[in-house]
């Protein structure tokens, strides 16, 4: 009974190429997390980026708003004189012609 095998084992061989295929499975998976996790933190960089952009762009735009609301107040303001200026002269011209009106009709009574 010595002579017979019970279980059956690997020979060499059939050992080293098992552990070969395991080790190679093992370097895949293990690549395969490592690209997933290279990927992962490239896109929370290139999330972080992009977020440090936008923040910036939003600050310039705000200051461009501001700047162009500030010279619309100014040229409101502007307006507002010029307009006031031209009422101004409008009610001064008003009142010398009915000064002038009421003058030369009381030129004409005069000599009426």
């Amino acid at each position: 009974m010595a002579g017979i095998r019970w279980i059956r084992t690997r020979s060499a061989w059939q050992d080293m190429e098992y552990h070969r295929i395991r080790r190679a499975a093992a370097m895949k998976e293990d690549q395969a997390n490592m690209d997933l996790i290279n990927s992962a933190m490239s896109n929370a960089l290139q999330n972080n980026i992009t977020g440090a952009s936008n923040n910036a762009a939003n600050a310039a735009l705000k200051r461009i708003q501001a700047a162009a609301k500030a010279k619309n107040a100014e040229t409101i303001k502007a307006l507002d004189k010029a307009q006031s200026l031209v009422d101004k002269t409008k009610a001064s011209l008003a009142a010398s012609s009915t000064t002038t009106v009421s003058s030369s009709s009381s030129v004409l009574d005069t000599v009426a």
